[in-house]
């Protein structure tokens, strides 16, 4: 969603078929930007991540993975560099895929379920309709913060975004 929201204020046009999911290019400041959805499960998308870095001759430190996290109080936004999978299957898929975690996230809190095994569903379900607006929040301070990384660094988007929480 955030990364849809990336797409739409930066004037995307289409999404097209790429890297085992939906690629497009963007202008964020002065750099030109890849958006990538993939289309894998979860917990392979690592492959498609490391197709597109393969193919645009980028390296890790270049890239956002904007994520939603059990760990964060839903709504709550942090920003990393560096950091381990916590047990996300995504990121580990990442991980695993690049030989490296020296890339940035952008982590969207989403709460944890009742009980841990519930969490594969709790991931996938709508959001509450009582949520929406913290939700778009959410997504709207996910995508400003993944363009401050981009124009600014992350130093001036964690003083941001780390108080807005």
């Amino acid at each position: 969603m955030a990364v849809d929201r990336l797409a739409q204020s930066h004037q995307a046009g289409m999404f097209w078929p790429r890297f085992e999911g939906r690629a497009a290019k963007v202008r964020i400041g002065q750099e030109e930007v890849v958006l990538l959805k993939p289309y894998t499960y979860m917990n392979l998308s690592g492959e498609s991540v490391a197709q597109a870095l393969r193919k645009y001759r980028l390296k890790p430190e270049q890239l956002i993975v904007i994520h939603d996290d059990l760990d964060l109080e839903p709504g709550q936004l942090k920003l990393g560099f560096g950091l381990g999978s916590a047990g996300h299957n995504g990121i580990e898929s990442i991980i695993e895929r690049l030989g490296a975690k020296d890339f940035y996230r952008v982590r969207l809190g989403i709460g944890k379920p009742q009980a841990k095994e519930e969490a594969v569903s709790y991931v996938l379900e709508a959001f509450e309709e009582g949520e929406r607006e913290q939700v778009e929040q959410m997504i709207a301070n996910g995508a400003a913060a993944a363009e401050l990384l981009v124009t600014e660094g992350l130093e001036k988007a964690r003083n941001l975004f780390h108080r807005k929480n």
